[in-house]
């Protein structure tokens, strides 16, 4: 065009230049919004295939238009032939059941471990209580024990037993008639050094503890009264 007339300045000749260029991808750039507006491409977030305007007007307000141009270019792989595609809208409509579907096992899952916790919580034992001072005794109930005769002083240090016991169980011990207190391993009252530890443990973990005494003249009561317990402990030399 600049040859065309030796009037025309070096500036006409570069605003006309310029100009063709503009008009130039101007037409490039619509052909390429034309191309893209009639091709398909397949999204792979779901699979389908869409055309550019489809994908843009679902992605609009979530990306910029730069992006989703990159993203059809770069990312969104071209369909051979031609395949009835679906609106996106559509698709994403499909999409949103799917993902209540997988949402509600979690859900369910979630509130299964909260019952479980919370079951667990109700079945731990709660404040277990004082433990007993002198003279004070905790070994009658739940068991009703009141035909064995009660050896020992008190249940000094034995924890209350629990009003509703996983297991009503007792510690047993062995009154041996010819010795002090009824034998070399008792203390004072009348108790093994260690029967009130293995007691409070057992209260500790939900479940009843009683001590009691044989008493070799109570056999067979004793025997009679102890099956009412769902386990015994024997503590002896």
């Amino acid at each position: 065009i600049c040859g065309s007339s030796r009037f025309w300045t070096k500036t006409h000749c570069l605003g006309i230049c310029q100009r063709s260029e503009r008009i130039e991808f101007s037409r490039v750039f619509s052909d390429s919004l034309s191309a893209m507006s009639v091709e398909k491409r397949v999204d792979p977030d779901d699979g389908e295939a869409y055309t550019f305007e489809e994908l843009s007007a679902f992605y609009k307000g979530k990306y910029k238009k730069s992006e989703i141009k990159a993203y059809w270019e770069d990312t969104c792989k071209p369909v051979k032939g031609k395949k009835g595609a679906k609106a996106k809208a559509k698709g994403k409509a499909k999409a949103e059941p799917k993902a209540k579907a997988k949402a509600e096992p979690k859900a369910k899952a979630k509130a299964k471990a909260k019952a479980k916790a919370e079951a667990k919580a109700e079945s731990a034992p709660k404040a277990l209580g004082k433990p007993a001072t002198a003279g004070q005794s905790r070994s009658a109930k739940p068991v009703n024990v009141l035909a064995l005769t009660k050896i020992s002083k008190d249940d000094l240090g034995l924890l209350p037993q629990p009003a509703k016991p996983r297991f009503k169980t007792a510690l047993v011990e062995i009154y041996i008639r010819d010795q002090p207190y009824g034998g070399a391993d008792k203390s004072s009252n009348g108790h093994r050094y260690d029967s009130i530890p293995f007691a409070n443990g057992m209260i500790s973990a939900g479940m009843s503890c009683q001590l009691i005494n044989y008493v070799h003249q109570e056999h067979d009561t004793f025997f009679e009264v102890v099956k009412a317990f769902d386990a015994l402990i024997v503590r002896c030399n």
